[in-house]
């Protein structure tokens, strides 16, 4: 009794430490995702579908004058001369509106007709309050940004200049707004954020928003600052602001006491001329989210993101205190509780998006509550299972075998003979099964033996009985200890012990030290003997013949190692076999086998699981192909460690040279992160995203790259070109980059003072672009091997992962087209692609379809 006492106590604890340290481990797993923000486009999922239910206050003081197609067709193509707008603001002048809000840039003068410019410049001074945007620019491809503000005269008129830049997410939508912009210095008000200065008092201690770090910047350093940043709630689908077509109010069609104390938004929507913005409620065109923006603005309705920090903490104490809970609760009430749980975080955080205006984004902690359900169902398992391998092996010493004794002896010894244990003429021990012995005896006086083997085989004509009491701690386990009540009445044990593992997904066999199978689930019946019932079980090595190991190893030496001190064996098992049929079947299992003590003195029970991992191998193949999308992932914390380093580049707590090694280990693997996130754009693009592209263009542009990159080595870059139209079906960007790879190839391995040529033909209905080096040249074995992924040549080639030449085989093969190589040592390098043309016809049918 005294140890039935201690088993259940003992269980118990175990449960409740295994408990809380998944739950803490997942809390913290859950912490770690939302400080990072990995799960974005889950959140921004749930964000979007929430502000489905948005709405903003009336806007019953706002008006928008769009430039449509009508006034566009009235008043003749744009751009409009400025004396167009000084007329529209004298029509409004008339009916005195509080502001008007100008979504047009007016960035320089017109040349041509400067009495327009000045007319413009008039009409904004005898109005006052009228605002105009500004905009930044970034000039090439090195990220420089300038400030482009209205013309000087029409600056000077105006009651405040403010930017009109919305911050577009990683998906295209846009989301939020950083209230300030400007270049080097967060300066320039947002449009909306200059409307409410006019309307309220504002500075910069009561503008919300999310503030930039504070950082120095550069004196050289041209770089856009962003600050107060905000998340835009979206106006319900049943709101909507009072739009006025611009000719219409210009030729005198609306009476303009319409806009008297109105805020008047100016701005284009006529089809490819206004700029439409992807929301999450929908399309929108700037002028109109300019103005909702405004709106929230100025009622306090902006959206306030919370800080990853706190965000990280509210996870961590949400989801531990959620898992404690559910982790007690039965597994019915368990799964309830979990999809309530799910629901419940979902829902909070939408209400307090919606009605409190604070983004908590839940997706971190969603997946918490989702891993965590899969991994202590599986604990409880095999919780489960430990505690029935115990009671299987108390119940087989009651249950007699289903073999005649000599047969069983017959087979007991065969098998201790075949693992080389005893002797197979005498039967006496061998050195291994003195060595066995020595490792399966848990008390001294077993060691040394030499009849241990004999009384084992003597069991097979007496069996002995023995007793042990189970114990629970939860409700799976509590039930499995109601055996001990029941323990002298072994039919109904056996039973029980059936029907528990039967419902398990692994496949189970239990046998004994020499080789005797006590018992088999269903599982394991079904899938290796066929269904058969335990009387017609063969021993354990003639049903494990069928079996081969990943490893290599055979089953007798796999489980004499066992036996020789291992005690515990894990490999993956392939099974073959017919199901009626010809054709072949093929299985993968995980096996595990462990030699296990059910009476406390010696290990004497072997316990063998096999788990089927068919489709998890077939899922771990599509994993690894998607490992390009982790590229992605990897970007971001490179990009901001480089941003980091240029922050502080100028401190001299860093030495220069351990400064510009990290930086260049970080850009190698930003580098690394590029290639895997081409390579995976490569691989996935589609027919359907396919577009004529002009080889002519591509060339172009390998042309400009050749020049740049030569310019210090003293090369030659040739183009030639044919005449005739270079049209294929394609992506242009993969195009560009996988022949720039080829340019820059070449220009690398070309000696100093060498031609590098850059070449477009075409040979009936194909187009060819290469690039002719004078380098060192690649051998024909290495030619073999060069296009596959990771493969790296030797002292010829520079440092990289090898996915190179492999992204251009791929973009080729994308392009129906093949990479051809011409090549030898000494003699230099051509690499062509040859990718079908595109004919007129197919150009023009391809065109009158969009």
């Amino acid at each position: 009794m005294a140890s039935f006492s201690f088993k259940r106590r003992a269980m118990g604890t175990r449960q409740r430490t295994r408990l809380f340290v998944l739950a803490a481990c997942i809390s913290l797993f859950s912490a770690l995702l939302a400080f990072h923000q990995m799960p974005e486009s889950l959140n921004w999922l749930h964000y979007d579908h929430t502000q489905q239910f948005s709405s903003l206050p009336a806007s019953d003081n706002l008006a928008i004058i769009e430039i449509d197609d009508k006034s566009l067709d009235t008043l003749g193509h744009w751009p409009w001369p400025r004396s167009t707008h000084a007329r529209l603001i004298e029509v409004l002048n008339g009916a005195a509106p509080q502001t008007i809000v100008f979504d047009v840039l007016f960035p320089s003068a017109d040349t041509e007709n400067r009495t327009s410019d000045a007319a413009f410049a008039r009409a904004i001074q005898r109005n006052g309050k009228v605002i105009l945007p500004m905009y930044f620019e970034a000039l090439g491809t090195q990220g420089v940004v300038v400030e482009s503000p209205p013309y000087q005269k029409f600056y000077e008129a105006a009651l405040a200049i403010g930017h009109i830049h919305f911050e577009t997410d990683t998906d295209g939508v846009v989301r939020g707004v950083a209230l300030k912009q400007g270049v080097n210095r967060a300066y320039w008000p947002h449009l909306a954020l200059a409307l409410t200065i006019q309307q309220t008092t504002h500075n910069d201690a009561n503008i919300p928003g999310m503030r930039s770090p504070a950082g120095e910047v550069e004196a050289s350093a041209i770089s856009l600052q962003k600050d107060f940043y905000n998340l835009i709630p979206m106006p319900a689908r049943s709101q909507g602001i009072r739009h006025f077509s611009y000719s219409d109010v210009l030729q005198g069609k609306v009476d303009t006491q319409l806009f008297r104390d109105k805020i008047v938004f100016i701005g284009a929507t006529a089809t490819g001329l206004g700029d439409v913005l992807a929301t999450p409620v929908g399309s929108m065109h700037g002028v109109e989210l300019n103005a909702w923006t405004f709106q929230a603005l100025r009622h306090a309705h902006m959206i306030q993101s919370i800080s990853p920090l706190s965000l990280a903490l509210a996870t961590f104490a949400l989801v531990l205190v959620l898992l404690l809970v559910l982790g007690k609760l039965s597994p019915k009430l368990f799964l309830a509780g979990s999809v309530m749980a799910v629901c419940s975080i979902a829902m909070a955080s939408a209400i307090v998006l919606l009605h409190g205006h604070i983004w908590m984004p839940p997706a971190a902690a969603i997946l918490g509550l989702a891993l965590f359900f899969p991994l202590w169902s599986w604990l409880r398992a095999e919780s489960m299972l430990r505690y029935l391998r115990e009671e299987i092996a108390d119940l087989a010493e009651r249950v007699q075998p289903a073999n005649q004794p000599g047969e069983q002896a017959q087979a007991a010894r065969s098998f201790l003979q075949q693992i080389g244990l005893i002797n197979n003429t005498n039967l006496r021990i061998t050195q291994s099964g003195r060595e066995a012995l020595n490792c399966l005896a848990t008390a001294p006086a077993w060691q040394g033996d030499e009849d241990f083997w004999h009384r084992q085989l003597q069991q097979y004509v007496h069996t002995p009985t023995s007793s042990a009491s189970p114990t629970g701690f939860d409700l799976i386990t509590r039930t499995l200890a109601q055996l001990n009540t029941a323990k002298e009445q072994d039919r109904k044990n056996r039973q029980l012990i059936e029907q528990s593992l039967s419902g398990l997904q692994d496949a189970v066999c239990i046998a004994d030290l020499c080789g005797q199978i006590t018992y088999t689930n269903q599982h394991f019946r079904q899938w290796f003997l066929s269904g058969e019932r335990i009387e017609h079980i063969p021993d354990l090595l003639s049903t494990l013949t069928t079996l081969r190991l990943k490893s290599g190893l055979s089953w007798p030496a796999a489980l004499r190692n066992l036996y020789l001190g291992e005690h515990t064996f894990y490999d993956e098992v392939d099974f073959r076999h017919h199901e009626g049929t010809n054709i072949e079947t093929r299985q993968q299992f995980l096996c595990q086998i462990s030699l296990v003590s059910t009476g406390g003195v010696h290990r004497d029970t072997l316990i063998i699981a096999f788990t089927d991992i068919t489709q998890l191998k077939a899922a771990e193949q599509a994993r690894a192909e998607a490992l390009s999308f982790l590229s992605h992932d990897l970007r971001a914390p490179m990009v901001s460690a480089l941003a980091i380093l240029e922050r502080h580049s100028s401190h001299a707590s860093i030495p220069a040279e351990d400064r510009g090694n990290i930086e260049a280990l970080v850009r190698k693997n930003l580098d690394y992160a590029e290639a895997f996130l081409q390579l995976s754009k490569a691989e996935s693009l589609p027919d359907s995203a396919r577009e004529p592209c002009d080889l002519h263009a591509v060339l172009d542009a390998a042309h400009a790259q050749a020049l740049a990159l030569a310019a210090t080595r003293s090369l030659n870059i040739i183009v030639e070109r044919c005449r005739e139209d270079a049209w294929v079906l394609g992506d242009i960007s993969l195009l560009e980059r996988a022949f720039n790879n080829l340019v820059s190839n070449a220009i690398k391995f070309s000696p100093s003072g060498a031609t590098v040529t850059l070449t477009l033909s075409r040979s009936e209905d194909t187009l060819h672009i290469a690039i002719i080096d004078e380098g060192p040249g690649i051998s024909e074995e290495d030619q073999a091997h060069l296009f596959k992924r990771f493969t790296r040549l030797g002292d010829t080639r520079t440092h990289g992962i090898g996915l190179g030449l492999h992204f251009v085989a791929t973009v080729a093969a994308k392009h129906h087209g093949q990479v051809a190589i011409n090549s030898a040592p000494g003699k230099g390098a051509q690499f062509t692609l040859q990718l079908p043309a595109l004919s007129e016809q197919e150009l023009d049918a391809f065109f009158a379809d969009q």
